[in-house]
């Protein structure tokens, strides 16, 4: 597993095919392995880079009140990565969390980024200051319990608005994602919420971003409304709403979702206009 020293810390990371780099950002509690379902598809074609952001998987998980948990070295830290790697320029994806780090770098880096990919994410999550009153509560059951004892209720309930009956109709890729969470540390998934949840949103924002945009949510995902404001706010993207797909639509529907993203950079580099609306 390479590993490189960025910002003080350790990231763990894999690069897997050639061609023109596609950049992937994981959501809150997830890893790199998140993205597994899309890695063959676009590596047929590109060079993908997945890592873990600091605080998760196998990268380093400084202490809960560590400083550099925020938005702003999430993004520092990617950009560390690329340039790690020679990396200029590349398409910018992210999911959830990933998505936020996503925005903001094409807002910081615009001249590296190609095309923005924004997956099931919000431009902030609207709790500034909720994170001082539920830290009680949630601390202790966290270290006590895992990360899963907060994450699990949210795919698996959360799941049932997407048609999910059981949990026989849990798709494998949501179950393997469910149990890599218990791996997390309690320091870096409290310190990422902290970061996340006392981010500025950016919406006001998001008109400054020039590059080709994609927009793509699940129908029930709870960052469904955050994403039409998106659209609204960058006219010229791309949303594409998922069916049957709860948050995460990229291992709740691999297929659509990765046909979605393979379309949307085949336009990009066709030059060909991208804005639209469409839900399959």
């Amino acid at each position: 597993m390479p590993k490189a020293h960025l910002n003080g810390i350790d990231i763990a990371y894999e690069t897997y095919g050639d061609g023109y780099p596609i950049v992937l950002a994981h959501g809150l509690a997830a890893t790199k392995e998140s993205w597994d379902g899309q890695i063959g598809p676009f590596m047929e074609r590109y060079r993908v880079i997945v890592y873990d952001a600091r605080g998760h998987g196998e990268s380093d998980s400084p202490p809960v009140d560590d400083a550099g948990y925020t938005m702003d070295q999430l993004v520092d830290d990617q950009k560390a990565l690329m340039d790690h790697l020679g990396i200029e320029d590349a398409y910018i994806g992210g999911l959830s969390l990933g998505g936020m780090i996503a925005m903001r770098f094409a807002l910081k880096y615009q001249r590296s980024t190609r095309a923005l990919m924004l997956f099931d994410t919000s431009p902030g999550m609207g709790t500034q200051g909720q994170w001082s009153a539920n830290r009680a509560a949630m601390e202790p059951l966290v270290r006590s319990q895992g990360v899963a004892a907060i994450m699990r209720g949210l795919y698996t309930q959360g799941g049932g608005s997407a048609g999910v009956k059981s949990r026989a109709d849990v798709p494998s890729a949501v179950i393997d994602f469910l149990k890599r969470q218990q791996q997390l540390t309690p320091d870096g998934f409290l310190g990422i919420s902290r970061a996340a949840g006392d981010a500025t949103s950016v919406l006001e924002r998001l008109q400054e971003i020039t590059a080709p945009t994609l927009i793509v949510t699940g129908d029930t995902d709870f960052f469904r409304d955050a994403s039409i404001e998106m659209k609204r706010r960058i006219p010229a993207a791309r949303f594409v709403q998922i069916n049957h797909s709860w948050h995460g639509t990229n291992i709740w529907q691999p297929e659509k979702f990765t046909s979605t993203v393979l379309n949307f950079i085949t336009d990009v580099e066709a030059n060909n206009p991208v804005a639209g609306e469409g839900e399959i």
